[in-house]
């Protein structure tokens, strides 16, 4: 939930040289995206889906000639930031990620517009219940991470007003309701194009033990507050 708030305690010894490699990375990402989705929607005949999957299997092993062991975690990005690239909601080398693109003030007010397509189907035609969920918990989390608190899901709260629909541009939105010491309480919706709300969240987010003495004071551009446990916010809404 951290994704480019926080600036990254290693210098990148040549920024140019690493964007380029990240264009490409992001390339590969959405080639495959598209090939995912080419997939679940595709009525070609079955040599031709059976050539297709000897040559996905082809270039599979390719990508695997020189790969990591285990995920990617957290990285230093081109901007110096610190990035979960590997992240199934905003990573940009994550195929399956929507990507979303989330923004937001130093209140923590964040917003993300996004329309999913075959790939994410629940009931026909609507956006599957999980993956709704992942985008709330994702918008909702990335509020504490904009404050200087990045924390972990405690708990996810959901209710489903009506269907979120595929293809059709949604709106989700997260705000902070409380900070009590480490504990951050959200609250976030998703709204469809005549502003009705499909889905709703209030989720507890927890800074981890290990992660309190480096996030005691908020960095990069996720403004200044008080030091977590010396005020608490009043509850703010859209």
């Amino acid at each position: 939930m951290t994704d480019g708030t926080f600036v990254s305690p290693f210098s990148v010894e040549d920024p140019e040289a690493l964007a380029a490699h990240e264009e490409v990375q992001r390339d590969l990402a959405r080639s495959v995206h598209g090939l995912v989705d080419a997939t679940v929607r595709t009525r070609v005949d079955e040599g031709e889906m059976a050539e297709v999957s000897a040559l996905a299997r082809q270039l599979t092993e390719r990508l695997l000639a020189h790969a990591q062991d285990g995920p990617l975690g957290v990285e230093t990005a081109s901007d110096g930031r610190l990035r979960d690239h590997g992240n199934p909601m905003v990573g940009m080398r994550n195929p399956i990620a929507p990507p979303l693109v989330v923004t937001g003030d130093d209140e923590g007010r964040m917003t993300s517009t996004f329309s999913l397509g075959a790939a994410y189907e629940g009931p026909p035609g609507c956006l599957h219940g999980g993956i709704v969920a992942a985008i709330l918990d994702q918008v909702l989390g990335s509020a504490p991470a904009r404050i200087g608190m990045p924390g972990l899901t405690g708990y996810l709260n959901t209710t489903y007003r009506r269907p979120t629909l595929l293809g059709v541009e949604h709106v989700c939105r997260a705000w902070i309701d409380r900070v009590e010491g480490w504990k951050i309480f959200a609250r976030g919706d998703i709204l469809d194009p005549q502003d009705r709300v499909t889905a709703e969240a209030e989720a507890l987010f927890v800074v981890p033990k290990w992660a309190r003495e480096y996030v005691g004071t908020p960095t990069g551009d996720a403004g200044d507050f008080a030091a977590p446990g010396e005020g608490t916010p009043q509850p703010r809404t859209p």
